[in-house]
């Protein structure tokens, strides 16, 4: 992931956004197996479980080494999206992660955590809908490590 994220946060200034699935396929598969490590280390259900997609609808570099993404991630048992939301930071030599915060899923009324059918056209108005009301959603999985540097 590192490999991927280093050269692309060295390329661009703060702010800029940093591209789609699209322009970063290999990028993006490279978190759909980091992510789901951070999460086993916390919750034991993701033992197994993991990702097989990341959607970014926001993918931007928000300062020096770091990144972040918002968006959709696909569950692999069953096929069903949720959103994401990550914030990282890379060492200096960008070889390591040193500081990440992930928010994965969303709390439902009834406790459970939200996922919806996958399909094409879902993808796109569910985005929309995640990114638009990104400050009120009541995230299910929360993990982390690190300090932020200054």
């Amino acid at each position: 992931m590192c490999e991927r994220l280093g050269p692309l946060l060295q390329e661009h200034a703060v702010g800029d956004f940093l591209g789609d699935l699209n322009s970063n396929q290999d990028l993006m598969a490279s978190f759909e197996f980091f992510l789901p490590e951070i999460l086993r280390e916390v919750y034991c259900e993701w033992r197994g479980e993991s990702l097989d997609g990341v959607y970014p609808r926001v993918f931007q570099k928000t300062g020096d080494r770091e990144a972040e993404l918002l968006g959709l991630a696909i569950f692999i048992s069953d096929q069903t999206l949720t959103p994401i939301h990550f914030q990282l930071q890379l060492s200096p030599t960008y070889d390591r992660v040193t500081w990440l915060e992930l928010r994965l899923g969303e709390h439902t009324k009834d406790g459970c955590c939200r996922r919806e059918p996958y399909g094409h056209s879902k993808v796109q108005g569910t985005m929309l809908h995640v990114a638009e009301r990104f400050d009120s959603i009541d995230w299910f999985y929360h993990a982390g490590y690190g300090e932020r540097d200054a």
